[in-house]
């Protein structure tokens, strides 16, 4: 028999009632069930649309142990065309992909956002979330604290900078109880 799933009234959106204790548990601040928030983890266009597929996907018969395949497959289908495992890359690597081309720090951010998602968002509906799934939201959180530190540097005046960052690692921090709750070491 399968375990409960918690789904969003598409009406309302994320709300405590439509989660998983246990994600409610880890996760009992607003922000994260914000979908205004830009910063939350289902806040941007592409954690949101992570979030919906998410649901569809399991409503539709998804099951944990695919749900690594659910990820490429969604990443596959926005054709950002980003190379295998850069969100692992050195800075150096990184940075010498983002000046191939204007839009790829757009698609990198796009891409973590869509992995930080799943990871929240396996969590949310299911409570728990699978150890791949866990570490591509750790790495992608890792990936854009580099990028919020970049933009720092490049961007000195950008006045999100901290929000941003503030967020990041709260996000990594539930990420990481997570991560210990499930005998995984937690990242940093």
């Amino acid at each position: 028999m399968q375990p409960p799933r918690y789904f969003d009234d598409p009406e309302v959106g994320p709300s405590r009632e439509s989660s998983h204790p246990r994600y409610v548990e880890l996760a009992p601040d607003e922000f994260y069930y914000d979908c205004c928030d830009a910063f939350s983890p289902f806040g941007s266009d592409d954690g949101h649309d992570t979030l919906s597929s998410l649901e569809e996907w399991y409503r539709d018969g998804g099951n944990d142990n695919q749900i690594s395949k659910f990820l490429r497959d969604l990443l596959r289908s926005w054709g950002f065309g980003l190379p295998k495992n850069l969100i692992r890359a050195d800075s150096k690597a990184v940075e010498k992909w983002l000046q191939k081309n204007d839009m790829n720090e757009t698609y990198l951010k796009g891409e973590c956002r869509a992995r930080v998602a799943t990871a929240f968002g396996q969590l949310k509906i299911t409570g728990a979330a699978e150890s791949d799934i866990l570490d591509e939201g750790l790495a992608a959180l890792r990936c854009q604290l580099w990028l919020n530190e970049r933009s720092r540097t490049l961007h000195p005046s950008w006045r999100y900078a901290e929000e941003d960052r503030a967020s990041l690692v709260k996000m990594t921090g539930v990420l990481n109880l997570l991560s210990v709750a499930c005998g995984k070491q937690g990242l940093n």
